[in-house]
């Protein structure tokens, strides 16, 4: 609604309905208001905060501090929000008749406000080893192929709808080579566009990508998507209605795969089979532990956040289950929990697979399996796991002396 009173009050009603229908009938939106992640907030905050700026470069500067706000809120929901910042920041330079706002006090008010909304991340990063710049420095310097790179945006065009993909990476580069013939207004929504675009573009040739990091691209590629089509809407209507009939046939095709999978793939193939992969806590693995009471004065441990995370959200166990974060990444619970609590106790050890895993064996005295559980879909094997009995953790300390 807010996103068609917009279009419709600073451009025509044709933009306002475009964008409006443009980011609800979307599979890459359309998976924010089903499954929870920091993409949700970052979707909205960033939008926000591009409207916001937008209103303040053309409509009144006293739009400022609130879009300095969401901005602040967009960023502290995901870094990645930082690229669309770079492009908002970089307009007044950019544009002659905008330079004014480098004088204005109030634009760089905007940004003190930004900052001091993200502040607590800056600190919770110094007061814990800048935990999340070294696990996402070395994330996202980890290498790809030209296989990685062809797969990533094939996804994303997809995903995203091959409309709306165009709008979004390939016509703003279009647009900079006219950039000086182009309306300001239009010039805005290109720059917010093109600077995250160039980042994952260039980026995403050397590493490895996961197809949701890319996302702050269509934030501002929704309102050249809008403008575009809405200011020639007579010609471009059917691009609008085969993008929305697109993403519309997808999104039914998804959500019918996630109950009744009909479609002849299987394994990791099937991303629908991930809403099903953790089938057997709640029944085998929740029987199990209640057969056996004795086992429930041990706390679960795994080597990675999820399997804790849907322990916890399936069997809330007394002992809240935990991860040990042994050659993997801090987490939440790393902080919870410090290595130090849990040396000299005896757990249990939750894993995917069969096999206990090498790296772990020197961490503890023993380790013996208990039972082997299968989530399964349709009476079909989606994930497996195996349960193990782990004594005597001896603490992350013992890597200094193997």
């Amino acid at each position: 609604v807010f996103l068609y009173r917009f279009g419709k009050t600073y451009f025509n009603e044709a933009t306002g309905i475009i964008m409006s229908l443009g980011i609800s009938a979307n599979m890459l939106f359309h998976t924010n208001a089903v499954v929870i992640t920091p993409d949700v907030p970052l979707a909205f905050f960033t939008i926000m905060a591009i409207i916001y700026y937008y209103k303040a470069y053309f409509i009144d500067a006293k739009y400022l501090y609130a879009a300095g706000i969401l901005l602040g809120l967009a960023v502290l929901s995901k870094v990645s929000a930082l690229f669309p910042a770079v492009g908002i920041i970089l307009f007044p330079f950019v544009i002659q008749g905008k330079r004014h706002f480098l004088s204005d006090i109030r634009f760089y008010g905007s940004l003190v406000a930004a900052l001091l909304v993200f502040i607590p991340f800056i600190i919770w990063n110094l007061q814990n080893d800048l935990a999340f710049v070294r696990y996402q420095g070395s994330h996202v310097t980890s290498s790809g192929s030209w296989s990685d790179f062809r797969g990533l945006w094939l996804s994303l065009l997809v995903t995203i709808g091959p409309v709306f993909f165009y709008y979004s990476v390939i016509k703003p580069f279009l647009l900079l080579k006219r950039l000086l013939s182009i309306s300001p207004e239009l010039t805005y929504f290109t720059i917010v566009t093109i600077v995250p675009a160039t980042y994952f573009l260039m980026h995403s040739v050397f590493s490895r990508m996961e197809v949701n990091w890319p996302a702050p691209i269509f934030s501002g590629g929704l309102f050249l998507f809008g403008i575009l089509l809405g200011e020639n809407w007579p010609v471009y209507r059917k691009r609008f209605i085969f993008q929305v009939g697109f993403s519309l046939v997808l999104i039914f095709i998804v959500t019918v795969q996630t109950f009744w999978p009909f479609l002849p793939i299987k394994g990791k193939i099937d991303v629908t089979n991930r809403y099903h992969i953790y089938n057997a806590f709640p029944s085998e693995l929740k029987a199990y532990l209640q057969a056996y009471p004795e086992l429930q004065n041990k706390r679960l441990l795994a080597d990675n956040y999820q399997i804790p995370s849907m322990i916890n959200f399936y069997l809330n166990p007394s002992l809240e289950a935990s991860a040990l974060s042994i050659n993997y990444h801090e987490t939440l619970y790393s902080f919870l929990y410090q290595d130090g609590m849990f040396v000299g106790k005896d757990f249990l050890f939750l894993k995917r697979g069969k096999t206990f895993p090498k790296k772990f064996t020197p961490y503890f005295d023993d380790a013996i399996l208990l039972q082997l559980f299968e989530s399964k879909r349709l009476g079909q094997k989606v994930a497996g796991y195996s349960l193990w009995s782990v004594t005597n953790y001896r603490g992350k300390s013992t890597a200094n002396s193997l």
